[in-house]
């Protein structure tokens, strides 16, 4: 039977939790319990369970480099101890979405806060429960996160992971969407006296206004420059909601509403008199003196679905490069032209150019270049993502090349004398070659090897 879990990053809500985290997938330490185990069975002495143990410190301290939306098919074989881990980055404001889906019922998936250092620590966020239900996490600040996949022992099969990011909260104004925000955090007000702690989404007068999650009222009343308000407090992000402008309130103090009531409708009242109806609508973090850009709460990246991987079922497969390739630790983003651009003045402040999406990067991504390969070397797929295919050498290396790069190309070849062959991931001895026997040529193994196809179809190494 298939499952498909669906993994939220979270961790409990506290004052100063860096992350919104269902109680229920609190991270839990089955992965160092499992180590544990291993070593009072002394299985950390055999090459599995050291390969093992290391796969895992492997996968966080040299994780694939991927920017959201990712989808990712990985196989990993039974016989061989393996993890993957990825590093990405979330933005305040996102909900991340991470699924994982597998015919494996047995294996580990966790998600640590990424150290700011390399002399760091990673910080558990969350992690996998045994029911295998869904998962989602808000970060409430900007930061960095891996996630580790691994098979138990001698476990293995076909993982589709991906990795998503939406707007954390419902949009605000009914019928409209974020092509009627026409103000942005940052502008300046009062002639640059002040400035402007929101968004303004304009609409006709009496659209209805909806809550952006599930909240308490606090406030509905007047004030001088917001005119009719209504603020919500959302406890479980530690927000304050404020709607300004209104016509009507629709609410009263200390009512509960659930995302998508009604709790007002546009207006123009207040010190926007003079403007068409709009909703100022304000995000403020834990108390009136921290306000944050409600962009990101609202309006979604301009990418939130995975570029569909073009070798997918290529993985499991051993080929050979067509080509000399670069292999690399990290893999390019999906490139989509954003339909709509945050224009908030202050990102442009930020370290590093400006992108399409209006967001700053960061000025050095971790990643790059691991080594090179030259044409004819047999590689083995083991995953593969958009147009990229993850790949391990005949000495257990791994990193990305393009997936044009790779030729499933094999040519017959004689024997001329007699020769071994041997398993490349043991080296044990398999088979024992004659004089005239042909095999099939995958590609070089280093050097002085090949990697060759048997005929009953076993992979093997000739020196």
């Amino acid at each position: 039977m298939k499952f498909l879990i669906a993994l939220v990053v979270v961790s409990v809500v506290l004052s100063c939790g860096r992350e919104i985290v269902e109680e229920e997938f609190a991270p839990v330490d089955t992965h160092d319990r499992y180590v544990d185990a291993l070593i009072r069975l002394d299985l950390h002495e055999t090459q599995m369970g050291r390969d093992w143990i290391s796969a895992a410190r492997a996968a966080l301290d040299s994780p694939s480099v991927v920017s959201t939306p990712i989808e990712e098919t990985v196989l990993f074989d039974p016989h061989e101890p393996a993890a993957i881990g990825y590093r990405f980055a979330a933005e305040q404001g996102r909900r991340i979405t991470i699924s994982v889906d597998t015919d494996v019922e047995r294996y580990f998936a966790d998600v640590f806060r990424a150290p700011a250092s390399s002399e760091g620590t990673p910080e558990p966020v969350a992690s996998r429960p045994e029911s295998g239900a869904g998962i989602e996490f808000e970060p409430r600040r900007d930061a960095e996160y891996l996630l580790r996949i691994q098979p138990e022992l001698l476990r293995g099969g076909r993982f589709v992971v991906s990795i998503t990011a939406h707007a954390s909260l419902t949009f605000p104004v009914q019928g409209v969407g974020p092509e009627r925000i026409l103000s942005f955090f940052g502008d300046a007000r009062d002639g640059g006296a002040r400035m402007h702690e929101g968004i303004d989404i304009f609409a006709p007068r009496g659209t209805p206004l909806l809550a952006a999650s599930d909240s308490t009222v606090i406030r509905v009343g007047v004030r001088d420059r917001g005119g009719n308000i209504v603020t919500l407090r959302d406890d479980a992000r530690d927000l304050l909601l404020y709607y300004a402008h209104l016509d009507e309130q629709l609410v009263r103090q200390g009512q509960r509403v659930r995302a998508g009531d009604p709790v007002g409708t546009t207006g123009n009242t207040g010190n926007a008199v003079t403007t068409p109806p709009h909703l100022h609508i304000g995000v403020y973090q834990g108390s009136w003196a921290r306000s944050v850009d409600p962009w990101n709460y609202f309006v979604d990246p301009p990418a939130t679905v995975p570029t569909e991987s073009v070798a997918a079922d290529r993985v499991g497969e051993w080929m050979r490069l067509s080509l000399s390739a670069s292999v690399t630790t990290s893999v390019p983003g999906t490139t989509v032209t954003p339909r709509f651009v945050n224009r908030n003045p202050l990102l442009r402040n930020r370290p590093g150019p400006v992108d399409a999406s209006g967001a700053g990067e960061p000025p050095d991504e971790p990643g790059g270049l691991s080594f090179a390969l030259p044409a004819g070397e047999a590689v083995r797929a083991i995953g593969a993502i958009g147009d990229h295919v993850r790949i391990r050498t005949t000495d257990g290396r791994t990193g990305f090349v393009p997936a044009v790069a790779l030729s499933d190309q094999s040519d017959p070849i004689g024997v001329d004398a007699t020769q071994s062959a041997y398993d490349p991931r043991t080296g044990d001895a398999v088979a024992a070659l004659k004089p005239g026997a042909s095999v099939e040529l995958i590609g070089s193994a280093g050097e002085r090897a090949r990697l060759v196809r048997l005929p009953g179809g076993r992979v093997a190494l000739l020196n």
